[in-house]
């Protein structure tokens, strides 16, 4: 019943964070899990009773291996999927466990890996990066970009026969996420000397971020990336390079 519903919010489109004075929204969230034990947090909806909730392998959710109503606005569970892979989770206020009061949230996501030495938490309006063979190597922006994010599909084709008759076809959605650095939302030049290092040494690592898709519904986001082109960027005023504007675009992976 739950998959019937399309939502129309899917994916973010851009804009900058709403306000911080609701109240009950989590003010930081796990986003990369180094364990099986997962916490899922978002924003009260007031007059609901109760939240479908659903958390998929694939971001149009076509299977899931939670699809749940919960009392409270929180859920924790054992996450026995693959490892090392991304997950799509969404949730959704109900009075009856029936009816929808609102559309589907905007779909978040987490890593898990229990491999890794160490799990990346981020504050509400924060965007990181972190070297996935090292954790504790991360870096969070000082400044809050704009950003859009593009989701693109692209079909892959594996296993033919020796007749080259297709016998599975795979859909994978990448996004494209450009941050923008322009007026208020500088970067700053510490921000992208890391930048450049994560871009140089390691070429591929996580973006993160705790962010709002509507207003005062943060949900955490992680992607796979590289960036797409080389860093470059231009100080604001001449003769001082502390702080620069432009944008970065990072391709997921």
């Amino acid at each position: 019943m739950l998959n019937t519903l399309i939502n129309s919010q899917e994916f973010n489109a851009g804009g900058i964070n709403g306000n911080f004075s609701a109240g009950g929204i989590p003010t930081e969230l796990v986003i990369i899990y180094n364990q099986t034990g997962i916490a899922l947090d978002w924003t009260p909806y007031s007059g609901a009773v109760a939240y479908f909730l659903q958390v998929s392998l694939y971001p149009d959710f076509r299977t899931t291996f939670v699809d749940t109503t919960v009392p409270l606005s929180t859920h924790s569970f054992t996450d026995a999927q693959p490892n090392g892979q991304k997950r799509y989770w969404r949730w959704a206020p109900t009075l009856d466990g029936v009816e929808f009061l609102t559309p589907w949230s905007e779909v978040g996501s987490y890593w898990l890996d229990t491999a890794l030495d160490e799990q990346m938490t981020l504050q509400r309006n924060e965007w990181g990066l972190a070297n996935p063979d090292d954790m504790l190597d991360q870096r969070e922006f000082d400044q809050f970009p704009t950003y859009v994010t593009v989701k693109r599909n692209l079909y892959r084709y594996q296993d033919r026969n020796r007749l080259g008759e297709l016998l599975s076809e795979f859909l994978t959605v990448k996004g494209l996420i450009t941050l923008n650095f322009t007026g208020q939302q500088f970067l700053e030049h510490a921000d992208l000397d890391e930048v450049e290092r994560f871009h140089n040494d390691f070429r591929t690592f996580f973006l993160a971020a705790y962010k709002d898709g509507g207003q005062d519904n943060p949900m955490p986001h992680v992607w796979l990336v590289e960036l797409a082109n080389d860093p470059s960027f231009a100080m604001i005023s001449a003769g001082n390079p502390m702080y620069l504007q432009g944008s970065l675009t990072f391709e997921e992976v």
